[in-house]
């Protein structure tokens, strides 16, 4: 399926995991990608030499999404390569696993500067962009937990439940031109949740109707979806991609 033939892409934290799985299959759809990467340059250019495979244009991108001025910097850069922006993806995100008692100050303030500062700003400065073309679609990424909480890692799941309203006010704001929307994963095994047992891997595949993890290709197909024309008329919402498990 080609749906995203001619369009550009800018896809945050596409390095590894389920950043690096909607940028390939975001090229599979027909986009060219500009990689976001935060230190890992090495990996971002395996996933544009991917990309390229594909048959896409690709070009790896450093840059801070915490800090505002780094990140108008790479819009910039997007548009040099690329002339514009018609999807943006915020999949840049950090967790920190830890108990209620235990956050720290410096944990809780990095969550949310990646998780909603960052994302803030991406998304405003890409807007700017898409609103003096052709309009455009931003995909957020939030997490189960930004329904449900978590109180062993409240600080992340209180940002994703803030990504989730962000998404809806953006929604408002910058409609007709641009649609905003969301996609909330459950579990997935990628290396940055290298931490997670043994038991609470099957306490939530137990716990989950489908009886799976998610894997990071469930949620790039959610989010080409959101990036395609086939949600034209779908804005200001969030899919839950967990196989059930917020059912409960």
């Amino acid at each position: 399926m080609i749906r995203l033939k001619g369009k550009i892409a800018l896809v945050t934290g596409a390095s590894r995991g389920i950043g690096r799985a909607i940028a390939l299959r975001l090229a599979k759809e027909g986009a060219d990608i500009a990689i976001n990467f935060l230190t890992d340059q090495h990996r971002a250019e395996a996933v544009c030499q991917e990309v390229r495979a594909i048959g896409p244009r690709a070009v790896a991108l450093q840059a801070d999404v915490r800090r505002e001025q780094s990140v108008l910097d790479m819009i910039q850069r997007v548009v040099h390569s690329f002339g514009r922006i018609d999807v943006l993806v915020n999949n840049a995100g950090v967790e920190y696993e830890e108990p209620i008692e235990a956050t720290s100050e410096e944990h809780w303030d990095d969550t949310f500067a990646v998780n909603v500062k960052g994302l803030f700003f991406t998304s405003r400065a890409a807007a700017r962009i898409m609103a003096g073309g052709k309009g455009g679609a931003i995909v957020n990424i939030a997490s189960r937990f930004g329904f449900l909480g978590d109180p062993h890692s409240l600080a992340y799941s209180a940002s994703k439940a803030a990504v989730i309203n962000i998404t809806k006010a953006m929604a408002k704001r910058y409609g007709p031109a641009i649609r905003v929307n969301c996609v909330a994963p459950a579990y997935t095994p990628t290396d940055m949740m290298a931490h997670v047992t043994k038991e609470y891997q099957r306490a939530t595949q137990s716990g989950t109707p489908l009886n799976r993890f998610a894997t990071p290709e469930d949620t790039a197909a959610a989010v080409a979806f959101l990036a395609s024309d086939d949600a034209a008329f779908t804005t200001g919402q969030t899919i839950l991609v967990d196989g059930g498990y917020s059912l409960k």
